[in-house]
């Protein structure tokens, strides 16, 4: 939930107007934006916008996305855009999973007051956030068979994008030494930052808690490191008949195991029914035959997943800490707060459940 203090679409359009007239040497440009999606996001602005233009004296237009950092009270510490405009052209030169065709990065803040990401527009369907595709929507409406493909085929793109020779394909630029050697070394040594910088004055001991048994149990030996998506779930996927058109949001991309990711997308699609009192979806397998599906296309084993469950858990706890935080500074009462909130609840749930922790 980005707070929006000085992005209005009165300056988002001039801006635009001028960076495709001015920066990038087009003529005759018009620009109509679009209202910006509503149903998923808690970062980035995700602004929807057409724009002409002529070239080589004949008319063009194109449909675009503008991807930029929230300005105000921000969820994430640090948004680089850069940064993921790198991995978004790299990941698209291995051909793993389809991503959105890029228009442009823009680094120059002064255009539209920060800098931008433009990509095309891809059509199609995501299941929505809010409310969750277990409760409305056109996934929960569709037929048995269709909800059923959007599941393995969004499995199938994780195991793909796992699948990627993050090395060879230049994506050791998301290697933090920073925060850590190894992959899940510098996971939790970024999340360790985003809490205090996250919580600022206000105590969190639980999270504390939890972030020492995280460091004190994490696997050992540690699996070999693949490009981790970060937010691997189909809320970030583009469906078009069930089958993904493009794969979005890879601002929380890291390296580290494969299981990161698995255990991510399962806790959110626990946390849309187990914790929301909702039935699953009746196409979707349960979790065993979930885990069984992504083994059996990535050709791995994944092994027991309960400490990556509790650190997706913990992360998910991590973000909705700060978001109810910003939501609060920004005036907005989400029924929630940053230490009482449905993600605290399910992190202390699975705690419970696996004996961990009193």
């Amino acid at each position: 939930m980005p707070s929006s203090h000085g992005f209005t679409p009165d300056r988002v359009a001039d801006g635009l107007r001028r960076w495709l007239g001015d920066g990038l040497g087009l003529a005759e440009v018009t620009v109509e934006l679009h209202e910006a999606p509503s149903a998923t996001g808690h970062s980035s602005e995700t602004v929807l916008f057409d724009a002409g233009w002529s070239a080589a004296g004949a008319p063009e237009r194109r449909r675009f996305v503008l991807r930029t950092a929230p300005s105000g009270h921000t969820v994430f510490p640090t948004y680089d855009l850069g940064l993921q405009y790198t991995v978004m052209e790299r990941v698209t030169a291995t051909g793993a999973v389809p991503v959105p065709p890029l228009f442009r990065f823009e680094d120059d803040p002064s255009w539209i007051g920060s800098p931008f990401i433009v990509m095309d527009r891809v059509d199609g369907q995501v299941p929505p956030d809010r409310l969750p595709y277990t409760m409305e929507g056109w996934l929960l409406e569709s037929p048995e068979d269709v909800q059923r493909r959007v599941q393995r085929t969004g499995l199938e793109t994780i195991a793909a994008v796992h699948a990627i020779d993050w090395r060879s394909a230049g994506l050791d630029v998301l290697d933090a030494p920073v925060f850590g050697a190894t992959g899940l070394d510098q996971q939790l040594g970024a999340y360790e930052y985003f809490l205090e910088w996250g919580r600022g004055d206000h105590p969190q001991p639980r999270l504390h808690q939890v972030a020492r048994w995280l460091r004190d149990h994490r696997p050992d030996p540690e699996p070999e490191p693949v490009l981790n998506w970060g937010d691997a779930r189909i809320g970030n996927i583009i469906f078009a008949d069930g089958v993904p058109a493009a794969v979005l949001d890879w601002e929380m991309a890291t390296l580290g195991p494969p299981q990161v990711d698995l255990a991510w997308s399962l806790l959110l699609e626990r946390f849309f029914t187990v914790e929301l009192a909702v039935p699953q979806l009746p196409g979707f397998v349960g979790h065993d035959e979930a885990v069984a599906l992504y083994e059996s296309v990535s050709h791995r084993s994944v092994g027991d997943l309960t400490w990556y469950t509790i650190w997706a858990a913990y992360r998910y706890a991590v973000v909705m800490m700060r978001i109810c935080q910003a939501a609060a500074l920004d005036g907005v009462d989400m029924g929630q707060t940053e230490d009482d909130n449905l993600a605290l609840t399910m992190l202390n749930h699975l705690l419970a459940e696996h004996g961990l922790i009193d």
